[in-house]
């Protein structure tokens, strides 16, 4: 073997070594291999000289600086970068009005609501300003032109009711029930329609709920709410806003009220009321032209016209909830203390 042979095996060795102790070196036996690799080239270099062949020296090994090895009493400390100046912390925001508990204003996610207007309170309802007298008592006798006009109007309305096709109704109910009473006592009860028992008789209000209704007239006559007027059926009006059945006793349906109102119309303008009763909401609905339940409308005292009116549960309402009879006492006097003042 020449000595270039020798020279260019040296250096590839050389190379090999140096490629293999930087990978021992990373992963820690650098330092073995290292002795190993010197003891090898040292052993070629002898042979090399046995033969009289002169190598070039082996490049030094870069030295490294020594690292100081802390005892187990020294611990080093990490480095740590300057911390950058923190802005101090803002106070947490008054919670909002309204008593918000502190764990809800206090959150992150909380946004407190934004202010809103006062609400504004619907004022009760007010009929427009009422400039017409009101209708006569019975006091001193002062309706009996009233009742002698109403005769005739009364008795023309309940024979174009029993004649009527303006509706569906004319074609399954039994009779029509125009109404019965007189204006001599002005006060005018006003229910909705005519039941089983109406359609059968023709007049208003003699099933269950029309005996319940008679004794409370009875009773307005019995505790004196009206001292010097006779109040019983035949000294009062009873009237509904429909003049037939609706099949089943179900609700009167808008085109019916519509066909069927002007005769209720038109006899209360006979008989020129001084209070209206009005027995359930379908009568007040039509009378005060208003949407409402009976509990948001009684309690209340309106006009129609030249008569005052209050609103009341119908007699069958009080049938089913027995407990109603007491507030349909409380209107009924409402209703006498109306007809005694101006």
């Amino acid at each position: 073997m020449s000595a270039d042979d020798l020279r260019k095996e040296a250096a590839s060795i050389a190379h090999a070594a140096k490629r293999l102790i930087e990978r021992e070196r990373a992963r820690g036996g650098g330092e073995l291999l290292a002795a190993g690799v010197a003891k090898a080239r040292e052993s070629a270099r002898a042979s090399a000289r046995a033969k009289g062949i002169v190598l070039p020296p082996a490049p030094s090994a870069p030295q490294r600086e020594p690292v100081a090895q802390p005892t187990t009493l020294e611990v080093a400390a990490p480095v740590v970068a300057p911390a950058a100046p923190v802005a101090p912390a803002a106070p947490p925001a008054a919670p909002p009005a309204g008593g918000m508990p502190d764990f809800v204003a206090n959150s992150p996610a909380f946004k407190p609501p934004a202010p809103q207007p006062e609400p504004k309170v619907a004022p009760d309802f007010v009929l427009p300003p009422f400039t017409e007298d009101l209708n006569p008592s019975a006091l001193g006798g002062s309706r009996d032109a009233i009742v002698a006009a109403s005769l005739p109007v009364l008795a023309d309305v309940a024979a174009q009711a029993n004649a009527c096709e303006k509706c569906g109704l004319c074609r399954t109910h039994t009779k029509a029930v125009p109404g019965v009473g007189s204006a001599r006592s002005g006060i005018v009860f006003v229910g909705e329609a005519p039941g089983a028992d109406e359609d059968l008789r023709g007049e208003p209000f003699v099933g269950r709920a029309g005996e319940l209704l008679t004794k409370m007239i009875e009773g307005m006559h019995q505790r004196a709410l009206i001292p010097g007027v006779k109040l019983d059926r035949d000294e009062v009006y009873i009237v509904n806003v429909l003049k037939c059945r609706p099949p089943d006793n179900r609700n009167p349906l808008p085109h019916e009220i519509e066909a069927c109102s002007p005769y209720v119309l038109r006899q209360l303008e006979a008989l020129q009321p001084r209070v209206i009763c009005c027995l359930g909401k379908f009568a007040a609905e039509l009378l005060l032209g208003m949407k409402g339940t009976i509990s948001s409308m009684r309690g209340k005292t309106y006009r129609w016209k030249g008569a005052k009116l209050v609103v009341t549960y119908h007699p069958a309402y009080c049938l089913r909830s027995p407990s109603a009879k007491r507030p349909v006492w409380d209107d009924l006097q409402r209703l006498a203390q109306e007809y005694l003042t101006d």
